[in-house]
C-alpha cells in the first residue's frame, strides 16, 4: 500500500506537515442536522390536521390551524433571513472603518518618515497646507538616515508585536482562508487576537518601506471580522459552519474590495480565487457586505479626496490596433514576472525556514535597512507604492504635471528616468522575492502592480521616443494588471480590479489582451499549480483540494483506501476499552457487526457523553483509564446506546473508481467514505487522505517541485559561507 512508502519517507510527509492543524468539515452532516433542527421545528409549530374535518366547524379549524402553521413557518424564515442580512451589515460596516483607520494611519506613518506638518501634526504631507510642511532637514544625508531609522523601527515594532503575541497574524492568510472556506477549519486563525494585531500591525509594516503590500492581510482581517461576528451575535450562526463559511467567503471578498477601492473586483475575487465555486447565495452576499463596506470607507473618505479608489486616471489619446503587439510584450513580462517570483520567493521562504526562523526580527530589521538604503535614492523606490502608481500612470497632458516628476523632466532627462524605471523593476523584483512571507504581515498585490507598472512606463518611454504616438500611462495602467495576473493567476478579477481602481473603461480590451497573454505564458511555462497563494498552501503543506486542478485518479478504490480502521463492537463493548479508542484522535468510528458488517457510526462528542454518563461529571480524559468505572455498553440490545449510533453514512464497493471518491468529497462534501467488500468493512478514506495520495503520487512522477537537492546544497553554501 503507498501509505508505507508515505510514512517512511520524510520528504514526501512535509507536504502534509501542517494537516493535523485543520479540521475537516463534513459539509453533508452539517447539511443533515440543519434540515434536522429545521424540521425539529416545524414540528413543533401548529400544523395542519390530516384526518378529514366531519364538521363545517371542524373545516375551519383545520384551515386556521394551516394558515398559523403556513405564517410560523414565513415568519421563522423571514426572521433567520433577516438575521443573516444584519450580521452582514455589521460585517461590512467594521471592515469599511477599519479599512479606513489603516490608511489613515498608513498614510500619517508614511509622512511621518519625511517630515511634519507645524500647523497639525496630524496632517500628511498631501493633506498639510504647502507652507506648513516642513522636512526634517535641509541636508539630504540627515534626512535619509531620519527616514532610515524610522522605517527600520516601524518594521521592528510589527515584527516584534506579531511574534510575541500571535505569529498566526504575520503573512498575507489567502492561503489559509482558501483551506478553511473549502472544508478545513482552523478556528484560531481567524481570532479576535489574530485580527487586532492584524489590523494595528498591517499600517506600521506599510509604512516601513518593504516591498510588500495590504490587500492579502486586508482579506485575512476582513474574514476574521467575519468569524468574530458571526459566531458572537447570532446564536444558530455560530453553530452552522455552512453559514460561517458563506460569511467568510463574503467577508474576504470585502476585504479586497475596500483595499482597492473596487465592490465588484471583490465580488470576483471571493469566486475566483477564495472559494473556486459560484454559489448564487454567496454572491449577493459578497456583492452586498462590499456594497455596504465600501460605503462606510466612502464616508470615512481617509484619502481626502471624495472618491473610494486610489487615484483615477483620465486618457485623452485612445489605443491603436498597431500597438496590439506592445500589449503583448507587456503580457509577456507579467507572465515571466509571476513565474519568476513566485519560483524564487519559495526558495528563499524554504531557507528562512531553514536558517533564520531562530531571528526572525533581526531579519526584518535587516530587510528594512536594506530596503530603505536601497530605495531611498531612487524616487520609484521611496515613494510609497500607489504614490508611484499614480505618478506613471498620468498622462502627462500638461495638467497637473508640475507635480509629477516624470512629466516636469520629460522632455530633457528622459534617459535617466528609463535607468531610474529599469533599476526600480529590476530591484524591486529582488526585493518582493526576500520580503514576502516574512514575519509581518505582508502582501504581494500593490508590490507586483508597482513592478508591472515601472516596466510598463519604461516600456511606454521607448516607444513613444521611437516615433509612436502612444500614451504611456496606458502601458503602466497595463503593466501594472500584467504583473498582478502574473503573480496571482487571476484573470477576470484583474480586468475588473484594474478598470473600477483607474476608471479607465475605454481600455478593457487592451486589458483583456494583456490579461490573456499572461495566462497563456504561466500556462505553458508554469508548474500548474496556480497563482502565488495556491502555490504557498502546496508548499506550506495545507489540506486543500484545487478543483482547478486536473485530478488523474485512474486507479480503483483498494489501492487508496487506508485499510487500518478503529472500529466498535456493536454487540458490546467495555467502557474502558471504549475510553481507550478515543486516543485515537478522529472525529467518528465506525460501529461494525460480527465480521466487520458495518452498522452505523457514533461520533466522537457522543462516545465521550456516553462515557461521562458512566463516570457521573464532565471530564473524561485519556489518562483516566484506569479510574473510569467498569461497565458493558450493548449497543444492539440497550435502546439508550443503539439509537445514538448515527444510520446514515456514505459507503463505497473496494472495486468502485477512484474518481467516485473525488466527486464524492468535492460534490457531496463528505469528510469520509467507508469501503466495502462483499458488504464487509474493509477501509476507509478520508479527504485528507485523497490530498496525501495525490502529493505522494505526483512527488514519485515529478520529484520536489519548489526546493530540489540542489537548492538545498546551495542554501548550505550560502548559509555556512555567508552568514
Amino acid at each position: 500500500m503507498w501509505q508505507h512508502s508515505y510514512n517512511s519517507d520524510p520528504q514526501i510527509q512535509k507536504l502534509s506537515r501542517n494537516f493535523d492543524s485543520y479540521k475537516t468539515i463534513d459539509w453533508r452532516n452539517e447539511k443533515l442536522l440543519e434540515n434536522k433542527k429545521y424540521y425539529n421545528e416545524l414540528k413543533s409549530k401548529p400544523s395542519l390536521t390530516f384526518s378529514r374535518p366531519s364538521t363545517q366547524d371542524s373545516i375551519i379549524t383545520t384551515i386556521s390551524t394551516f394558515h398559523i402553521s403556513t405564517l410560523k413557518l414565513i415568519q421563522s424564515r423571514i426572521w433567520s433571513t433577516f438575521q443573516i442580512w444584519f450580521v452582514l451589515t455589521i460585517v461590512g460596516i467594521i471592515i469599511g472603518s477599519i479599512a479606513a483607520i489603516v490608511t489613515i494611519l498608513t498614510e500619517f506613518f508614511n509622512s511621518i518618515k519625511l517630515g511634519i506638518c507645524l500647523s497639525n501634526i496630524y496632517l500628511t504631507e498631501s493633506t498639510c497646507p504647502n507652507n506648513d510642511w516642513y522636512n526634517w532637514s535641509n541636508y539630504s544625508i540627515i534626512n535619509f538616515l531620519i527616514f532610515t531609522i524610522i522605517s527600520t523601527f516601524f518594521g521592528l515594532l510589527a515584527s516584534y508585536l506579531c511574534i510575541s503575541i500571535e505569529p498566526l497574524s504575520t503573512g498575507s492568510g489567502i492561503s489559509e482562508i482558501k483551506c478553511i472556506v473549502s472544508g478545513f477549519w482552523r478556528d484560531e486563525f481567524l481570532s479576535m487576537k489574530v485580527f487586532l494585531l492584524k489590523a494595528f500591525t498591517l499600517p506600521l509594516t506599510i509604512a516601513s518601506g518593504l516591498s510588500v503590500g495590504k490587500e492579502g492581510p486586508s482579506v485575512h482581517y476582513a474574514s476574521c471580522i467575519g468569524n468574530i461576528i458571526g459566531k458572537n451575535i447570532i446564536n444558530w450562526i455560530r453553530e452552522s459552519p455552512i453559514q460561517l463559511s458563506d460569511i467568510i467567503i463574503s467577508s474576504a471578498g470585502t476585504g479586497v474590495a475596500v483595499a482597492f477601492g473596487s465592490p465588484i473586483g471583490g465580488v470576483l475575487f471571493s469566486i475566483e480565487e477564495i472559494s473556486g465555486k459560484v454559489k448564487l447565495t454567496t454572491l449577493w452576499k459578497t456583492f452586498y457586505t462590499s456594497l455596504i463596506a465600501v460605503s462606510t470607507l466612502k464616508l470615512w473618505n481617509p484619502l481626502k479626496t471624495g472618491q473610494i479608489v486610489m487615484f483615477s486616471v483620465s486618457y485623452n489619446i485612445d489605443w491603436s490596433w498597431l500597438e496590439i503587439f506592445w500589449f503583448i510584450i507587456i503580457g509577456i513580462f507579467g507572465g515571466i514576472y509571476g513565474i519568476i517570483t513566485i519560483k524564487y520567493n519559495i526558495k528563499y521562504v524554504s531557507f528562512r525556514q531553514k536558517y533564520l526562523n531562530g531571528n526572525p526580527i533581526k531579519e526584518i530589521g535587516i530587510l528594512c535597512l536594506i530596503t530603505s538604503i536601497i530605495g531611498y535614492w531612487n524616487p520609484f523606490l521611496r515613494l510609497e507604492m500607489t504614490k508611484v502608481m499614480e505618478i506613471l500612470f498620468n498622462p502627462c497632458n500638461k495638467e497637473g504635471d508640475e507635480n509629477n516628476e516624470i512629466c516636469m523632466n520629460y522632455e530633457n532627462q528622459w534617459l535617466l528616468i528609463v535607468f531610474q524605471l529599469i533599476l526600480a523593476t529590476i530591484i524591486r523584483i529582488l526585493l518582493v522575492i526576500i520580503s514576502y512571507g516574512s514575519k509581518v504581515p505582508c502582501g504581494i498585490f500593490v508590490p507586483s502592480m508597482t513592478i508591472g507598472c515601472t516596466f510598463g512606463k519604461l516600456l511606454g518611454i521607448l516607444v513613444k521616443n521611437c516615433g509612436g504616438n502612444i500614451n504611456s500611462g496606458i502601458y503602466s495602467f497595463l503593466g501594472a494588471g500584467a504583473a498582478l495576473s502574473g503573480i496571482t493567476g487571476l484573470t477576470f478579477t484583474i480586468v475588473v480590479i484594474m478598470i473600477e481602481l483607474t476608471g479607465a473603461v475605454k481600455y478593457i480590451i487592451p486589458c483583456m489582451i494583456t490579461i490573456l497573454t499572461v495566462k497563456i505564458i504561466t500556462e505553458i511555462f508554469g508548474n500548474g499549480f496556480g497563482g502565488i497563494a495556491d502555490q504557498m498552501i502546496k508548499f506550506n503543506g495545507m489540506p486543500f483540494i484545487d478543483l482547478n486542478e486536473e485530478h488523474k485518479l485512474n486507479i480503483k478504490v483498494r489501492e487508496l483506501m487506508v485499510p487500518q480502521v478503529i472500529c466498535i463492537d456493536y454487540e458490546g463493548m467495555w467502557s474502558n476499552d471504549l475510553l481507550k479508542v478515543l486516543k485515537y484522535d478522529k472525529g467518528e468510528y465506525p460501529v461494525v457487526e460480527g465480521r466487520k458488517n458495518m452498522m452505523g457510526v457514533l461520533k466522537r462528542e457522543v462516545i465521550e457523553k456516553i462515557l461521562n454518563d458512566i463516570q457521573g461529571d464532565n471530564n473524561v480524559e485519556g489518562d483516566e483509564i484506569g479510574l473510569i468505572e467498569r461497565k458493558f455498553i450493548n449497543f444492539s440490545e440497550d435502546n439508550k446506546y443503539g439509537e445514538l449510533i448515527e444510520t446514515e453514512f456514505l459507503e463505497l464497493d473496494i472495486n468502485s473508481s477512484a474518481y467516485m471518491i473525488f466527486e464524492i468529497f468535492t460534490e457531496i462534501g463528505s469528510k469520509n467514505v467507508y469501503i466495502n467488500e462483499e458488504g464487509k468493512l474493509v477501509g476507509i478514506i478520508t479527504r485528507k487522505d485523497l490530498i496525501r495520495f495525490e502529493n505522494f503520487e505526483h512527488y514519485n512522477k515529478e520529484g520536489e517541485i519548489f526546493v530540489n537537492e540542489q537548492d538545498e546544497i546551495l542554501m548550505d553554501n550560502v548559509y555556512n559561507k555567508i552568514i
